[in-house]
Order: C-alpha cells, then sequence, then structure tokens
C-alpha cells in the first residue's frame, strides 16, 4: 500500500536550466551534487528543508531510455520532449506491492542488489514511470542519496 509520495521527477533537456527554473519559480535548494547514474541519467534532486521534491533529469546520451521518451514526445508546442516523467511512492510492504502489480499485469524492473526499490514500467501507467521505495529505506533517486 502507498503511504507518501516521496517526490516527482521532470526531464529537460538542460540540467543547468531546468534545474535554475526550479529555484528561481519555487524557491527550491539543491540537495546533493548533480550526478549521473548507470541507466544513463543526469539528475539533481532539489527540495525544502533537507526533503525531496522535484528531482530534474536529463539523459547523458543519445542511447537511453529517457532520451528515446522524450524523442516520442516531441510535439510542435514541445519541441524537446520535455516534462513529467515519474513519481516516486513510498510503499510499506514492497514485495507485496510489487506481487500486486505484476498479478494485474504491470511489468516490474528491479536493480541488482537493492531490495528497497523497484520501478513500474510506464506502459502500464499511460508513460509515467513509477518508482516504488520501501517506507524508511531514504533513497533520493537517480540524483544520489541511497536509493
Amino acid at each position: 500500500m502507498i503511504t507518501d509520495i516521496r517526490y516527482n521527477a521532470v526531464m529537460v533537456e538542460d540540467l543547468e536550466e531546468g534545474v535554475q527554473i526550479w529555484k528561481d519559480l519555487f524557491g527550491l535548494e539543491e540537495l546533493n551534487q548533480a550526478r549521473g547514474n548507470q541507466f544513463g541519467i543526469r539528475a539533481q534532486m532539489l527540495g525544502y528543508n533537507g526533503q525531496p521534491v522535484i528531482e530534474v533529469m536529463t539523459p547523458a546520451g543519445p542511447e537511453t531510455a529517457l532520451a528515446r521518451m522524450m524523442e516520442e514526445r516531441k510535439n510542435e508546442r514541445n519541441p524537446k520532449g520535455e516534462g513529467m516523467y515519474m513519481v516516486c511512492l513510498e510503499v510499506d510492504d514492497i514485495e507485496a506491492t510489487i506481487k500486486n502489480i505484476e498479478e494485474k499485469g504491470g511489468r516490474i524492473q528491479r536493480e541488482e542488489g537493492n531490495s528497497n526499490v523497484a520501478w513500474v514500467h510506464p506502459l502500464g501507467t499511460k508513460m509515467v514511470f513509477i518508482e516504488l521505495q520501501q517506507r524508511g529505506s531514504g533513497g533520493m533517486g537517480a540524483a544520489g542519496g541511497g536509493s
């Protein structure tokens, strides 16, 4: 069962520009150093009082899943394919949540060696990537911090 929304993630073409928009418009602070990860994403977590709110991310290269999604979303009004990417949900029992999703036809992706996090493939959720985090695990997404 979902117990909280941990943060949301947006995809942008230019990480520094995207981060600056969220800082300027909403007064968010950088919670860590922007960095890359094994999925080909460069990301910066932003929040208030040390609590994550928005993860701003950009593809590290054109061959990544994030770059492909942005390419698919390009249109006249959104020429860069930017926008909402992911919602991170905290759950009280990640294994039971995964089992329920899979029983209902959802596709789950796991990270080897990390039983506290899983992702629901966006094809089953109307093109929104869902990250599931076990309550109490304290992760902070692609930007780092232990997820």
